[in-house]
């Protein structure tokens, strides 16, 4: 029934239909979709994270250099304060020894062109009865300690060095109010933060440049894979890409090459799957409609007979065709590997086909040197390969004949060499190079066949990274065909 409505209404309506639960699944597959959030871009993702760290480091730098400078600060304004107090203290000791010191009593500061920041630091000086003093000077107790001491006057803090002689009796205190120091401390803080503060954007915006400008080779890459199509899966460019995406690009050139050996590999198949399907299926309709229009029941019996022959010609290709479209999907990396005994796989193979060959009046032989041998491969396709050599040899093999297995292993290589033979006439040598090709047949096609049992084998071989070899029939040689399997164990 058509569903024009929402996937509430649907899912009510279709209540008693068998196809209820589908529907209530695809609607929640379709929540979860929707309800899923879109990553977050690799731009963004930088962006914020670098902001992030130098915002985080220029805030440790930040408390690092306000806690230096306090120091610094700290440290310039105490020897500030001593050397002023070692100098107003030579000059004292100056005036004392000169006899002068009840001059001292008649000196008056005006204080009528003080500086503002005068207000913050202060002199005192007593020797005796005479005490000498700065403008807004705070009431020193005189027993303040010698050196550095912090000393609290009518609310304000100072920070104040004592200097003191024993034997004239002279006591010098030069301070500086700490909100003074706290000030400039303030300001410095302050002017440091706020070039922080300005600059961090600036610092964003050129981050932001920086980082569009390196991912403008994954752009060009995303742009040149939505150009492609299954027909142009031309290879990414690799010369001016990045270090780092270098990488990426060589695994998906690697991957369009596979693709497109993929996409070939089908297109030859699916052309030659109709080709040599088409002669089989025709004649197979040829000789149903002889057997429709005959009236003479012999020959309706063998037109019949020739059908079915044709039947099993086509079941026969067909079949070779799924297991050569199986070995062209496979690869090394797909196959499920296991360690196989040959001399138990052949010995099933030839127990399995006995039968037949013995019908054909073609003895089987099976000859190896060792009780087992084992090899690393995907047993169902050896299978397959044996099969198929054993196959054409019994097809091309006119009795009275021979064939059969040799399995041996190589003793300097290590190899394993499974080879299969028959006594038959063979090929020529200069046919070899075309034996592996798909559909290609020899010069005699008396036999049935579809010219795929050996570029099958060939396949098999490849992804086992097994060697095939062939060895043409000589006066003094039998026709065999080999596989080395170069992982033997």
């Amino acid at each position: 029934m058509p569903l024009r409505c929402t996937s509430t209404i649907c899912v009510k309506s279709l209540e008693n239909q068998p196809s209820k639960q589908f529907v209530v699944l695809v609607i929640k597959s379709q929540r979860k979709h929707i309800s899923m959030s879109s990553p977050i871009s690799i731009r963004k993702r930088l962006l914020i994270t670098l902001i992030g760290l130098i915002g985080v480091t220029w805030l440790g730098v930040f408390v690092l250099i306000s806690k230096d400078s306090t120091h610094e600060l700290e440290e310039i304004y105490d020897a500030s304060l001593a050397q002023n107090a070692r100098i107003l203290f030579g000059l004292l000791q100056q005036e004392v020894k000169e006899g002068e010191l009840e001059l001292l009593s008649d000196i008056e500061l005006n204080s009528d062109r003080m500086h503002a920041y005068e207000l913050n630091i202060a002199f005192w000086a007593s020797i005796g009865k005479v005490t000498i003093q700065s403008s807004g000077a705070p009431e020193f107790l005189t027993a303040l300690p010698d050196g550095f001491s912090d000393y609290t006057f009518n609310g304000s803090k100072w920070r104040v060095f004592t200097l003191r002689d024993r034997e004239t009796d002279l006591v010098i205190h030069t301070a500086q109010k700490l909100e003074a120091r706290e000030e400039l401390v303030a300001y410095l803080i302050k002017d440091t933060l706020s070039v922080n503060i300005l600059i961090l954007p600036v610092m964003g915006l050129l981050i932001w440049w920086g980082i569009s400008s390196s991912l403008k080779p994954l752009k060009q890459l995303v742009d040149e894979a939505g150009a492609m199509d299954s027909h142009s899966l031309r290879p990414f460019n690799i010369e001016d890409a990045p270090s780092e995406v270098s990488p990426l690009i060589t695994a998906l050139n690697q991957l369009l090459e596979r693709l497109n050996l993929a996409i070939e590999n089908e297109r030859r198949f699916t052309s030659d799957a109709a080709h040599e399907l088409r002669t089989p299926l025709a004649g197979l309709k040829v000789q149903l409609q002889v057997a429709l229009r005959a009236d003479d029941p012999q020959q309706k019996a063998n037109a019949m007979k020739k059908a079915v022959e044709g039947i099993d010609r086509a079941t026969h290709l067909v079949n070779q065709l799924l297991t050569l479209a199986r070995a062209d999907r496979e690869d090394a990396g797909t196959l499920v590997m296991g360690r196989v005994d040959l001399v138990s796989l052949s010995e099933n193979i030839l127990s399995t086909m006995k039968a037949e060959a013995l019908q054909l009046g073609i003895k089987l032989n099976f000859t190896t040197d060792q009780r087992s041998i084992y090899v690393e491969c995907e047993p169902t396709m050896i299978e397959i390969a044996l099969r198929n050599l054993l196959e054409n040899a019994l097809r091309y093999t006119a009795p009275p004949a021979q064939a059969g297995i040799d399995l041996t292993r190589s003793s300097t290589s290590g190899e394993v060499i499974l080879s299969v033979w028959d006594t038959g006439k063979g090929i020529p040598p200069e046919a070899v190079a075309q034996m592996f090709q798909r559909f290609k047949r020899g010069s005699d096609n008396s036999a049935s066949g579809s010219g795929l049992g050996l570029s099958i084998v060939q396949r098999i071989g490849d992804i086992h990274n097994a060697q095939v070899s062939v060895n043409p029939a000589s006066k003094t040689t039998k026709f065999s065909i080999s596989l080395r399997f170069k992982t033997a164990r």
